[in-house]
């Protein structure tokens, strides 16, 4: 059984995971593999198949299909007041909550999961999802991708 860190980059686009292998490159031993999937079923298969040891998260997905968006569209159109270019915008923008939420019941306890987001205003909410997902930390406004890595078990 290998002994690297397999983390799993839920991201729209590929900027995350290509910064991740630059910050990775020429470090002896391969100890930290990384995929990248871009929606909700595809992060669903990765961790079915118990490949990840660690879960990184982007907030903003704006640069997918609509249709593959996460949450309750329908819902959401009736709290914006039958507006469905907001409620698609507002699970764009928050995407990452919604697909964390989704994915909490398939994590491991134990599985460290960083969310690109600055909880530093809102405590409350990362109390609120650590109760679901213990292990969870935001990566603060300043905090650089050897920071998140580090976070992840990567031994940056």
């Amino acid at each position: 059984m290998s002994s690297a860190i397999r983390i799993l980059v839920v991201e729209d686009g590929h900027e995350y995971v290509e910064s991740f292998r630059g910050l990775l490159l020429g470090r002896p031993g391969g100890s930290v593999e990384l995929e990248r999937v871009p929606d909700l079923d595809s992060a669903r298969r990765v961790l079915a198949s118990g490949w990840p040891t660690a879960l990184f998260m982007d907030v903003v997905f704006d640069r997918i299909p609509p249709e593959t968006l996460a949450g309750d569209l329908a819902g959401l159109i009736t709290r914006f007041g039958g507006d469905r270019a907001r409620a698609l915008r507002h699970l764009a923008e928050n995407q990452g909550f919604y697909i964390l939420d989704a994915l909490a019941p398939l994590l491991p306890a134990a599985m460290p999961v960083v969310l690109a987001f600055d909880f530093t205003p809102e405590p409350h909410r990362l109390e609120a999802l650590r109760r679901r997902i213990p292990v969870l930390t935001g990566l603060p406004d300043g905090a650089s991708l050897a920071d998140a890595l580090g976070l992840l078990g990567s031994g940056i």
